[in-house]
């Protein structure tokens, strides 16, 4: 009877127990459409960020074509000035032998220009695609730069009716371009592109359907403009590449972000909140790992892991060795060595880069203090960073390295990558101040990233370096097997030292000596090696006395 009556007393009515069972469903249901809610939201507000990055990328595209015309224009510009500078420098007279092998030779240096001309009077004397050429039909200039600089659009060729070819001349010098060869390497189905005249507002070449109004005044005299127009329903993107002189005009349908977002919204909605806990995690994870890699890399500076290791430098005319460059390594806790390739990237993404080259520093002077005393004349390259050629405290780290070591401090080179010369203004205050201190300074892996002439004519370098990728393939029958003879001739014409590197054969070593080039490395001459073993290797490999200076 106890028994009976204890479990009626936990016992639960059947009312009671449906009314608990309606309301934990009732609670399930509002959970569920909380999270449906919430699985909504960032499903729509991506539609919308991606609506608005698909309208981004569209402008960032036209931005990169408008500057790849540009770039176009200034490098068939540079490359003009440079035949006439060499021309006029050589004393041969243009249509002399000597002077018609030398528009030759500028006839294939860039895949868009099909001859290299002199004109006189406005007509061909002379070029480097032989007589074929002296009918050129010209016509009035379409656009004329204020340095005299003439760009005729509509040249027919004889015999090649059906083309119009570009040429570009100055001062009698000119090149000729093939058909729209200012703007068609870039040319797309779904953009249409040109060149205008900022002064006539015509178009000078184009390529796709362009708007006349397109070709008119800047607002406000600015030199770049983004804007949709809503007549042609059309996103633009206009750049002054030479003022008062040229322009360049992209522009695409903006129904073609609408076609994308369709497209995107089919995939992503069906797979958006998997797809954003997808990023999340890895999000997370990659966070995890960057703050993971800035830690490790601070304790190695903490823990002075990071070593430097030292390639020698050739002069190849008398084969010694004339200096070195400091390699960056880290010997991690486990015993393992890591390349700069893995850990310098992450010092720039960190902020940590200017501590590392700071580092460097300190490790020369700890490294090679009595050595560079005793050989004042020794060369010894460091490597800086972006980051490093666009402070200002970088230039006084030099200055305490140089001091730090004192006299005779030996002849110091500052190597920069084409990378670290995006932001002109602030770089070429900086690279001016180091050179200031009698530190020279190279431009490292020229013609791999961002090449561009305008570098070489307006920073102030000593010495060209030659990637090991053209190294390797100068004695072979690869297309690019001319680009290193190239940039030799380009750096012997701007008065410029040359270093190649990646030297690993006799054969190589040979060719280029026999072209003039003042340096090389490569295992050939010898391998990254200690600061101890670089000082037993130097004498064994240079002239008594070599490195002492002047008595």
């Amino acid at each position: 009877m106890q028994q009976r009556a204890r479990q009626a007393g936990r016992s639960i009515p059947v009312h009671g127990r449906t009314a608990q069972m309606k309301n934990r469903h009732r609670i399930a249901f509002l959970l569920l459409a909380c999270g449906a809610l919430l699985a909504c939201v960032p499903v729509v507000y991506s539609l919308q960020q991606a609506r608005k990055q698909a309208l981004q990328e569209k402008y960032a595209m036209l931005d990169d074509l408008t500057l790849r015309m540009e770039g176009q224009v200034r490098s068939i510009r540079d490359l003009l000035a440079l035949l006439r500078q060499e021309m006029e420098s050589s004393g041969d007279t243009p249509c002399s032998a000597g002077g018609i092998a030398r528009l030759q030779r500028f006839g294939l240096r860039s895949q868009a220009v099909k001859s290299s001309l002199y004109l006189s009077g406005g007509k061909v004397e002379c070029s480097s695609g032989g007589a074929w050429l002296s009918n050129l039909l010209q016509g009035a200039p379409s656009i004329v730069e204020p340095d005299g600089t003439a760009i005729y659009t509509q040249v027919q060729v004889p015999g090649v009716a059906e083309n119009r070819y570009v040429v570009v001349e100055n001062n009698g010098y000119a090149l000729l371009i093939y058909p729209d060869g200012l703007i068609a390497p870039f040319a797309r189905p779904d953009v249409a592109l040109g060149l205008f005249n900022t002064r006539t507002h015509r178009f000078a070449a184009r390529a796709g359907k362009l708007q006349d109004r397109w070709a008119g005044p800047f607002e406000n005299g600015q030199h770049y403009e983004r804007f949709l127009d809503e007549d042609s329903d059309s996103l633009v993107v206009r750049r002054v590449v030479l003022p008062g002189g040229t322009a360049a005009v992209a522009a695409t349908p903006r129904a073609s972000i609408d076609t994308r977002m369709a497209q995107f919204a089919r995939w992503f909605i069906p797979l958006g909140i998997t797809a954003g806990l997808v990023i999340f995690a890895i999000a997370y994870g990659l966070t995890r790992h960057r703050f993971s890699a800035r830690a490790e890399l601070l304790h190695a500076l903490r823990k002075s892991q990071l070593f430097l290791l030292y390639q020698p430098i050739f002069e190849l005319p008398t084969n010694t060795c004339i200096g070195a460059e400091a390699l960056l390594r880290w010997r991690h806790e486990d015993g393992a060595v890591v390349s700069p390739d893995r850990f310098i990237p992450v010092a720039e993404d960190s902020g940590l880069i200017q501590l590392v080259t700071r580092r460097v520093m300190e490790l020369v002077c700890k490294d090679l203090t009595p050595f560079l005393r005793r050989n004042p004349d020794f060369h010894l390259s460091i490597n800086l960073s972006p980051q490093d050629l666009q402070s200002p405290d970088t230039v006084g780290q030099i200055e305490q390295m140089i001091r730090t070591i004192g006299p005779g401090a030996g002849k110091f080179v500052i190597e920069a990558t084409e990378r670290g010369l995006l932001e002109q203004e602030s770089t070429l205050a900086v690279v001016n101040a180091i050179r200031a201190l009698g530190v020279e300074v190279a431009i490292d892996d020229f013609g791999t990233g961002y090449s561009s002439l305008a570098y070489l004519t307006t920073y102030p370098f000593d010495i060209l370096k030659i990637d090991k990728s053209f190294t390797c393939t100068a004695c072979t029958d690869s297309v690019t097997s001319q680009v290193a003879l190239h940039i030799i001739e380009l750096a012997n014409t701007l008065g410029m030292r040359t270093l190649v590197e990646g030297i690993e054969t006799p054969e190589q070593a040979e060719l280029f000596r026999s072209k003039g080039v003042n340096y090389g490395q490569g295992y050939l001459f010898g391998q990254p090696m200690t600061a101890a073993e670089l000082v037993n290797f130097v004498p064994l490999h240079s002239t008594p006395d070599q490195h002492r200076g002047e008595p």
